[in-house]
């Protein structure tokens, strides 16, 4: 079904599987343990699973001529963190709408972390 939208390739190919050795051991070898590797499967800002549907918003933003991708997310956001990467690799501009909706007490959780890469990356906050 996906084959009918354009997509903008931002991941390595099929994700790798890995099996978790020593978690089965724990569990008394009674299972197998399996984890899909999304964080191996792209060169951009730690991977992760966000660039799959990345993958098919980018060709409508080229094709629109876009020039800023703007999206909206918790501070520490892996979403946002991501869409900043994108828009650095392709070479638009990037808007994050950075909303509080956990409570912290660390006075520079708004500042490290995630939204900080953002920052690196280009993004306005």
């Amino acid at each position: 079904m996906l084959e009918k939208f354009e997509r903008y390739p931002l991941t390595f190919g099929p994700t790798p599987i890995e099996r978790l050795d020593r978690l089965g051991k724990h569990l008394g070898d009674k299972v197998e343990i399996y984890a899909k590797r999304e964080d191996c499967n792209s060169g951009l800002a730690l991977g992760g699973n966000k660039l799959r549907k990345l993958e098919y918003i980018v060709p409508d933003a080229i094709a629109s001529d876009a020039d800023t991708l703007v999206t909206i997310g918790g501070v520490q956001s892996n979403h946002t963190r991501m869409v900043a990467a994108v828009a650095a690799k392709i070479g638009m501009k990037c808007l994050l709408v950075q909303e509080s909706w956990v409570p912290h007490e660390d006075a520079v959780y708004d500042r490290v972390g995630n939204i900080l890469l953002s920052r690196i990356m280009g993004a306005e906050v």
